[in-house]
């Protein structure tokens, strides 16, 4: 016989653990995402400050199951990852394997769009009726098995609509312009009026590319009719216009991933969305990616905090992938430089950075030996993840503001930058040495601190540990470490 008030018990301890995950989803408890008063961070409608620690998981959609979505979330989540960045619509491509093919079905055997292989017809989604997340029928039920799984770990979705260097800019071999203007607007309102629901979702336009082709071709006029469509889809308001503010442009989070090429005549290496849609409407944080120009972070980033017209959040989307080669040997990009590039990020003024491991991004084939599941417990995303989240947390990193001044001694440059914040009121100073070298702190502010404590926090580790000779204005980190943040305060 079944035991009722048993049974009773355990609906009830479900439905309690329930209610329980949901209040701990941030946007349950803090509101949905917004711009902050000073436009530098990203927030919650509360005032809750988001910090943006992201995973690079580009091809997730269309590589994985079900089972190995719920395996790649779960240990993303316990890893710290606020954040997982994937594209809708991907062009197969990474770790030396055969490139596309357009119209990739994903492991179910479903096609994103109608039409073969090799020719998706971009202006009409292919959704067939009667399946479900669980139970998937069409590309698009999968897709939202994916934003549903992200939701229910309280992670928010970094969503590219398709990969922009493949099917708007064609910059990739084997690619090919898949969408018209009116074809993109449709598209991005068939994703907006599908997801419009979804509080933790972020879009992300672009995709590894320069909007203008390099100078080739100007596409700026279809990422805009992709924003328009979005827009229109998740507010409902037909008449938004890319380069017209309006108060439903406030129901989305729209940001673009950016890249320059070195072989310009302007000689740039990495670049950020602000350099071609700084002032549309529809943007509200500045992206970039500066693949393995490790030395192009922090001015580009602070190229980006310094602008006023007006102030927009800047994200590093992208820098170099643990474990990437580029050119080099296995384990050219080591945990060190994983960690250099985040630090520099965040002490330039970056509202948030997103780490990426080369064997997980494409979730196919080996790098360096390694398949993505063998490559999640890599050192770097540890060290991202956990250490240098709950170090900008513990010092409430959004009140901090970067200034070189705090430094007296030569702080160098490129990737071995020395780098300093400070907060408003002079009353603490953080100090990045991306290297274990001596350090001089500029005398007057210290002696307007008197009397001040100094620690080192080592970033590999999260160890801390206590500076005890405070006589000078000369700091010299632990002789067995990689890297260190001095913090005096």
């Amino acid at each position: 016989m079944i035991n009722i008030r048993q049974t009773f018990r355990v609906f009830l301890m479900i439905a309690l653990l329930t209610l329980q995950c949901a209040s701990q989803n941030p946007w349950d408890q803090h509101g949905r995402l917004k711009i902050s008063e000073n436009g530098h961070y990203i927030t919650h409608e509360d005032g809750h400050p988001f910090l943006w620690i992201g995973d690079t998981g580009w091809a997730m959609f269309q590589q994985l199951t079900r089972q190995e979505i719920d395996l790649y979330l779960d240990h993303r989540k316990e890893k710290g990852f606020t954040l997982i960045q994937a594209v809708a619509f991907w062009y197969p491509h990474g770790n030396d394997l055969p490139l596309g093919p357009l119209n990739a079905a994903n492991v179910y055997g479903h096609r994103p769009f109608h039409g073969d292989a090799d020719e998706p017809d971009t202006s009409v989604p292919l959704v067939v009726t009667g399946g479900s997340p669980h139970n998937p029928n069409d590309y698009w039920d999968h897709a939202d098995y994916v934003v549903a799984a992200t939701k229910a770990r309280g992670l928010y979705l970094a969503l590219l609509p398709c990969w922009g260097n493949a099917f708007i800019n064609n910059r990739m071999p084997g690619s090919r312009i898949e969408f018209t203007e009116a074809e993109a607007r449709r598209y991005g309102q068939f994703l907006g009026q599908r997801y419009r629901n979804e509080p933790h979702i972020i879009w992300v336009l672009g995709g590894d590319v320069d909007p203008v082709n390099f100078g080739d071709q100007d596409q700026r006029p279809v990422y805009r009719a992709m924003a328009e469509g979005i827009g229109r889809g998740v507010s409902g308001n037909q008449a938004l216009r890319f380069d017209v503010a309006h108060a439903d442009w406030d129901q989305t989070l729209i940001t673009f991933h950016a890249v320059q090429a070195p072989y310009l005549s302007n000689g740039a290496r990495g670049g950020s969305s602000s350099i071609w849609f700084h002032h549309d409407a529809w943007l509200d944080v500045n992206m970039m990616e500066t693949f393995s120009w490790l030395d192009r972070i922090y001015p580009l980033v602070s190229e980006d905090y310094q602008r006023t017209d007006p102030v927009k959040p800047t994200i590093l989307g992208e820098g170099a992938y643990e474990e990437g080669k580029y050119g080099h040997d296995c384990g050219w990009l080591t945990p060190l430089r994983v960690r250099r590039q985040a630090y520099h990020a965040f002490f330039a003024g970056a509202a948030g950075h997103t780490y990426g491991h080369w064997a997980i991004w494409p979730f196919r084939g080996m790098n360096c030996e390694k398949t993505w599941n063998t490559a999640l417990d890599a050192p770097g995303a540890e060290q991202i993840a956990r250490v240098l989240k709950s170090f900008l947390l513990d010092h409430e990193w959004q009140t901090l503001i970067p200034d070189q001044s705090i430094i007296f001694s030569d702080p160098g440059n490129g990737e071995k930058l020395v780098c300093s914040m400070r907060t408003r009121d002079f009353g603490k100073f953080l100090v990045y040495l991306p290297e274990i070298e001596p350090l001089e702190i500029h005398p007057e502010h210290l002696e307007a601190l008197e009397p001040f404590q100094a620690t080192w926090f080592d970033p590999a580790t999260g160890n801390t540990r206590l500076v005890t000779n405070l006589k000078s204005n000369r700091f010299v980190p632990p002789a067995e470490w990689q890297d260190a943040v001095l913090v005096i305060h």
